[in-house]
């Protein structure tokens, strides 16, 4: 059985001209976040068909949290790594930011359900939307309550979802309503993003994850 998000008549959406600032209210500028899209999609372009199959929407995960969360902690953010799954924590504000390939209605504000990731996700992420009892921490309790007040983007643990079109890349940053089955359930806000277009002299150049690739994660314990 196939979860789907929701359609929810007070999801927030909040559209690319007005992303900019909403964003800025969380710290996080829109400017960095291109940044690391264009070097995902420069990284996977630079994959071919002798790649294994995963490699460019593998190559274009790792480069795109990697920039992210390096230009992010050049503020008040700090790389974690809650059970091998790379996030980024606000160390004074009460938001979290990570990153997931999604699917193709990624980054369409008008979508009646909205973005869903593009492979089911695990505990980590489970965890991350609904914190439990084991992981707790100071950032995650400051997290707990994505009740919005209309003054401030609400606390929580936030998502870059980004999807690879033929033409571009779509993305936003979303705050999820929950989580089932390995997938986001609905939204609270979609913070949509101006699509990201290659420059025109690698547009001919399509990059083999076009229409949506993503990586998973199996953690293992070690036996002793």
């Amino acid at each position: 059985m196939t979860t789907s998000p929701q359609a929810y008549p007070d999801t927030i959406v909040i559209g690319p001209e007005d992303a900019p600032e909403y964003l800025r209210r969380m710290d996080i500028d829109i400017a960095d976040v291109r940044l690391a899209i264009e070097a995902g999609d420069i990284a996977a372009g630079n994959k071919t068909s002798h790649h294994p199959l995963t490699a460019a929407g593998m190559s274009r995960w790792l480069d795109t949290v990697g920039v992210l969360r390096g230009q992010l902690a050049l503020g008040k953010w700090i790389s974690t790594n809650p059970r091998n799954r790379p996030v980024s924590d606000h160390l004074e504000l009460p938001y979290g930011l990570s990153t997931v390939g999604a699917t193709e209605p990624t980054g369409i504000a008008d979508h009646p359900s909205g973005p869903r990731a593009a492979r089911r996700k695990g505990i980590g992420t489970a965890e991350a939307v609904g914190p439990t009892i084991p992981w707790i921490t100071v950032q995650t309790l400051r997290r707990q309550a994505p009740a919005v007040d209309g003054a401030a983007p609400p606390a929580g643990n936030w998502f870059l979802l980004y999807h690879r079109a033929p033409d571009g890349v779509r993305a936003e940053i979303s705050l999820p309503r929950g989580f089932a089955g390995g997938q986001f359930t609905g939204w609270v806000v979609r913070v949509i993003l101006p699509e990201w277009r290659p420059a025109d002299g690698a547009a001919a150049r399509k990059p083999l994850d076009v229409g949506g690739q993503d990586v998973d994660f199996e953690v293992s314990e070690v036996a002793s």
